[in-house]
């Protein structure tokens, strides 16, 4: 069975980032704001900027000291990879209207967000059918509910610049072994991933990380960090609570051969121009949501990305090269083990394909490893008024239009299941009136799964079992039964998904999966 926490790659040489990124100095300036871009509004020098009386749009609020919300709404959402109560885009009206389902709790909640405290809560239900193929056809359900809270400290009135955020995770359910059923190299639902791919009955504190202008060009972030969320994030997309379910839409697999889902990090964001945004930090390999720091930092991840903000006409978009090293040991796929008896054998192909190993089990490792990863966001038409544009996105709202992400990268055969990955997606959101919380999205993807690990394969099962690239497609439709209740049906297909073509010779798996998100 292939789980998703081990090991999944890409492909794309550095050298071709070059001519790319001399195209983009040569783009108009930047109106994308969302992610990590977004830390080049915080400016908390001096005076805290001028800020307007609350307003029914939930705009900046008057402070003392520099708040993040004020400066930078769209980092909130960011952390939260969902809508946040009382920023831009949020609606109090009646049941049909409320953008959260619990509403303004009688005006305290938006007391509460006009002194820097933000509370929001999210349950994504999935319901999942392997009609044929996979490891194992059937259906199964799952739960994941998030709660997340961001204290700003410039609203607080405690210091400048500052947000606190805090995040309980958990799925409830079928069991990982009756849900990672399509056998495919990442999980075909990224809610599996959360709060880790084994820990299927389980609450956890999940994120606790402290956010801190120091200049106005330079912040840090330090604590722990769902890496899923924060790191290769496309323009718009990028949310399994309503869009593309597989993961490979919402993350770069090669990401997943340095991280587990949640991380201890420590990290900088540098701002020196509108344009370019630089992002880079020292993560820990061994951090999990069951525990704070075992064995943290024994070894490192370290992780730089550059992330390139412009516009095409007035369409918005970015452009995010990304390059990571590590010193944490992985499985040798050219050799990945020493001696074993025939009855290790079924363990040996467990372990390749992404069961954990047991201790005493003789594998040989890589010291280091390595990986480049880049995606593109590419907006091709925006129905919004231009002069709303910027204000939509520097508060973290989708636009309403059409637009293209692409992901690519590159990491060595010899550590990484998948050694060479690129995918592509289109999506689109609001495109009529009536429907203007509606969102749907295509996308394909190919995953180039290693030569070692192929031949490593065929060697351990005597030429009796192979794997072969791996290829999928997605096709979703978010219907907003309001604007906090959305129903999400989607179907994928998977070609030769690799741990169903090892063990079961499958060469396809079709998914139906229906989600209900709430927003309360």
């Amino acid at each position: 069975m292939m789980l998703p926490n081990r090991s999944m790659k890409l492909r794309r040489s550095v050298n071709y980032l070059a001519p790319c990124i001399l195209v983009l100095f040569s783009m108009a300036i930047a109106q994308a704001d969302e992610h990590f871009a977004g830390f080049r509004h915080l400016d908390v020098s001096g005076e805290p900027p001028e800020a307007t009386q609350p307003t029914p749009d939930f705009g900046p609020v008057p402070t003392d000291k520099a708040s993040v919300a004020n400066l930078s709404p769209v980092l909130l959402p960011f952390f939260n990879n969902g809508p946040v109560f009382g920023l831009p885009g949020t609606v109090v009206g009646n049941f049909s209207e409320n953008t959260q389902l619990t509403g303004d709790w009688g005006g305290s909640r938006t007391s509460l967000a006009e002194h820097g405290i933000f509370f929001d809560l999210y349950s994504t239900s999935s319901y999942q059918d392997v009609a044929s193929g996979g490891l194992k056809t059937g259906s199964s359900c799952i739960e994941n509910v998030q709660l997340s809270i961001n204290i700003d400290t410039g609203r607080a009135g405690l210091w400048p610049g500052g947000v606190f955020h805090f995040t309980v995770g958990s799925r409830f359910g079928d069991s990982a072994k009756d849900t990672f059923t399509a056998g495919s190299s990442v999980p075909q639902n990224t809610g599996l991933a959360f709060p880790g791919p084994f820990l299927d009955s389980d609450i956890y504190p999940t994120e606790y990380f402290l956010v801190q202008a120091l200049t106005p060009q330079f912040s840090l972030l330090l604590g722990k960090l769902t890496i899923v969320n924060i790191a290769d994030q496309t323009l718009f997309g990028d949310s399994a609570k309503y869009y593309f379910a597989n993961l490979n839409f919402n993350k770069n697999p090669i990401a997943l051969t340095f991280y587990n889902t949640h991380t201890i990090a420590g990290a900088g964001v540098w701002t020196p121009t509108k344009w370019l945004t630089v992002a880079g930090g020292v993560f820990d390999p061994n951090t999990q949501a069951n525990n704070f720091d075992a064995h943290a930092f024994d070894k490192v991840n370290l992780y730089i990305a550059w992330i390139f903000s412009y516009s095409l006409g007035g369409l918005p978009g970015q452009f995010m090269p990304q390059y990571n090293w590590t010193n944490k040991q992985k499985i040798d796929l050219e050799s990945p083990f020493g001696s074993l008896s025939l009855a290790q054998i079924p363990s040996a192909i467990g372990i390749l394909l992404g069961n954990p190993a047991n201790s005493k089990f003789p594998i040989n490792y890589k010291s280091t490893t390595w990986g480049t990863i880049e995606n593109i966001s590419q907006y091709l038409y925006v129905r919004d008024d231009p002069a709303t544009v910027p204000g939509k996105l520097k508060s973290g709202q989708p636009l309403n239009g059409i637009g293209i992400f692409a992901r690519f990268g590159y990491s060595p055969p010899e550590a990484s299941t998948v050694t060479v990955h690129g995918s592509v997606a289109l999506f689109a959101n609001g495109l009529w009136d009536a429907r203007k919380y509606d969102s749907f999205g295509a996308g394909y993807y190919y995953n180039a799964i290693s030569n070692d690990l192929k031949n490593s394969i065929k060697r351990l099962t005597f030429n009796t079992a192979s794997a072969n690239d791996e290829m999928g497609m997605e096709i979703f439709y978010d219907f907003a039964v309001t604007p906090a209740i959305r129903f999400v049906p989607s179907y994928q297909h998977i070609w030769d998904p690799i741990a169903a073509h090892v063990s079961r010779h499958e060469d396809g798996a079709d998914v139906f999966l229906t989600r209900v998100t709430v927003a309360f």
